[in-house]
C-alpha cells in the first residue's frame, strides 16, 4: 500500500486565513505525525483531532478529505468551543501571503482549491460557511426540550461523503448525531417512514430536522456484529432480516423518497446500461476499455435473459443495501438492523446475497455455513413457494450479485453529476466524493466483467 504525508488545514470561516506553524520566514501546513494510507479519510477522525489540537492548540472537526499525488489532505473547521490561545509558533496568516510564500506546487494547488472549495459542496450539507456551528445549536435545543443534559464533550466518531456523526455524552447515556449526505443517500425519510410505520428492527430516535438532514438517536446498547461470528448467531441475524423485509411489504408503496431497485426497474434500464457505465467513466482514470466495454455488453444480455426468466413469486420489499457487520447491532436475541442511507425497494433475496458476499471470508471453505444460512432464510419465505422454487431464485439472484452492485454505483455516480451545475474540482469536499465513487463503481464492474 502507497503511503502519504498528511497535511491537516484549517481555513478560518470564510477560508481567507490559514493555520500555519512559522518557522523562520517559512509557513507551513500542521502535519501528521507519521505516513497513512490514501483511503485514511473513512477512519475514526477523533484522533486526528486531537492531534490537531495538541500541536496546535485549537479544537478541530473534521469537514472533508481528499488525496493528492503525494498528499493525503485533511480539511478541519474550528469547534464552537474552541479557545483562542494558539501554541508557539502557531499562527493565522492569509491565503495570499501563504501562497505567495510556498514553494511546493502541489500544495499551493492543495491550498489554493480549499480556499475556493471550502465552503462549497452539492452533497455535504455542513460544508459551508457555518459548518457544523447550526447543527449544535440544534443538538442544544433538542436536549433542553428532552431535558436530557450533555454531560462530555462531543466527539467526532465518524466523517465522510456519506456522513458525518458526534457521540454526545449525556445523563442519559450515549447519544449520536448522524449528518448524512445529500446525493443519493434518503437514509432521513427512508428511516423516518418505517420508524413512523412501527417496524421494530431500527434505532430509537430522539428528535430530527428533515430541513438541516440531521437526526439524533440514542444508543443501541449491544455490539456490531463481528466480522467472524458463530454460525447460530450468523442464522438468527439472517433470519431477523427476513422477518424485517416481511414485515415492510404491507407498507408498499412508500411515500418517502427512495431508490427504486425493483427487478422490472432494473430490467428497464438494463437495455443501453454497458454504454452508459462506459460513458460515464470515460474521462477519469477508471475509464474501461472498449474490449471491456463489449464483455460488459454480452454480460449484461446475459442478466437480462436471466431476470426475464425468473419466477415473481415473491413480493418486493425494503432493502437496505449495505447489510454489513458494521450495519447490524446485537442486543441479546434482538437484531437492529441500521445504517439505510441507500434505503430502496427491491428484491428481498438481494440483500442475503450481498451479505453472504460480504461475510464469505468468516464462513467454511466448503460450502456448507452457506447452504445451511440460505435454508434457515428461505424458510421464511416457503409460504410463497417451495423450497426449490426459492432456491431456483436465490441462486439465478446470487449469480448476478456483481451486477447488484455495479447497478447503485452507477446511479450514484450519475447523480453526482446532476447534482452539480459546475465542474467538480478533486481538490473539494464533492471531489472526494466523486473520485471514491468512480473508483469502487471501476472495480465492481471489472469484477462483474471478469467473472
Amino acid at each position: 500500500m502507497d503511503s502519504f504525508k498528511l497535511l491537516l488545514v484549517l481555513p478560518d470561516k470564510y477560508s481567507n486565513k490559514i493555520l500555519v506553524k512559522k518557522l523562520g520566514k517559512e509557513y507551513l501546513i500542521p502535519t501528521f505525525s507519521s505516513t497513512v494510507g490514501d483511503n485514511v479519510g473513512f477512519d475514526d477522525p477523533q484522533p486526528y483531532n486531537n492531534f490537531y489540537k495538541k500541536v496546535t492548540g485549537v479544537s478541530v472537526y473534521r469537514r472533508y478529505s481528499f488525496n493528492t499525488q503525494n498528499y493525503v489532505v485533511f480539511v478541519f473547521e474550528k469547534s464552537p468551543d474552541a479557545n483562542t490561545m494558539l501554541k508557539s509558533g502557531v499562527e493565522w496568516v492569509s491565503l495570499d501571503d501563504f501562497l505567495v510564500s510556498q514553494q511546493d506546487d502541489e500544495i499551493y494547488e492543495i491550498v489554493h482549491n480549499i480556499g475556493l472549495y471550502y465552503n462549497k459542496s452539492v452533497n455535504m450539507p455542513w460544508v459551508n460557511e457555518n459548518g457544523f456551528f447550526p447543527y449544535f445549536i440544534w443538538l442544544h435545543e433538542v436536549c433542553n426540550k428532552n431535558k436530557i443534559k450533555i454531560t462530555g464533550k462531543i466527539k467526532q466518531v465518524k466523517n465522510a461523503y456519506v456522513s458525518t456523526v458526534f457521540s454526545i455524552s449525556s445523563d442519559t447515556g450515549n447519544l449520536y448525531m448522524k449528518i448524512p449526505g445529500k446525493v443519493y443517500i434518503t437514509e432521513l425519510p427512508f428511516t423516518y417512514e418505517m420508524k413512523m410505520s412501527g417496524m421494530i428492527n431500527y434505532p430509537v430516535w430522539v428528535d430530527y430536522n428533515s430541513d438541516l438532514n440531521v437526526f439524533l438517536m440514542k444508543d443501541m446498547g449491544g455490539n456490531d456484529l463481528p466480522d467472524h461470528s458463530d454460525i447460530e448467531i450468523l442464522k438468527n441475524v439472517i433470519v431477523q432480516l427476513a422477518r424485517t423485509q416481511k414485515e415492510s411489504i404491507q407498507l408498499l408503496p412508500l411515500d418517502c423518497k427512495h431508490n427504486d431497485y425493483r427487478l422490472k426497474s432494473i430490467l428497464n434500464e438494463l437495455h443501453n446500461f454497458s454504454q452508459r457505465v462506459f460513458d460515464i467513466l470515460d474521462d477519469t482514470e477508471y475509464k474501461i476499455t472498449s474490449d471491456d466495454h463489449d464483455k460488459l455488453d454480452i454480460k449484461i444480455h446475459s442478466a437480462i435473459k436471466l431476470l426475464e426468466s425468473l419466477s415473481n413469486i415473491i413480493p418486493d420489499t425494503i432493502q437496505n443495501g449495505d447489510v454489513r457487520p458494521g450495519n447490524i447491532r446485537l442486543i441479546g436475541d434482538k437484531v437492529i438492523f441500521y445504517d439505510w442511507a441507500w434505503g430502496s425497494v427491491s428484491h428481498p433475496f438481494i440483500d442475503l446475497s450481498t451479505f453472504l458476499h460480504i461475510i464469505r471470508r468468516s464462513l467454511s471453505e466448503s460450502s456448507a455455513d452457506k447452504e445451511l444460512l440460505v435454508d434457515a432464510y428461505l424458510n421464511e419465505w416457503l409460504e410463497y413457494g417451495t423450497k426449490k422454487e426459492l432456491k431456483s431464485i436465490f441462486l439465478i439472484l446470487d449469480d448476478l450479485k456483481e451486477l447488484f452492485m455495479v447497478y447503485p454505483d452507477y446511479f450514484w455516480v450519475r447523480d453526482i453529476y446532476l447534482s452539480s451545475t459546475e465542474p467538480i474540482e478533486a481538490m473539494s469536499a464533492d471531489g472526494w466524493l466523486l473520485e471514491r465513487r468512480n473508483y469502487y463503481l471501476a472495480r465492481v464492474l471489472r469484477r462483474f466483467i471478469n467473472k
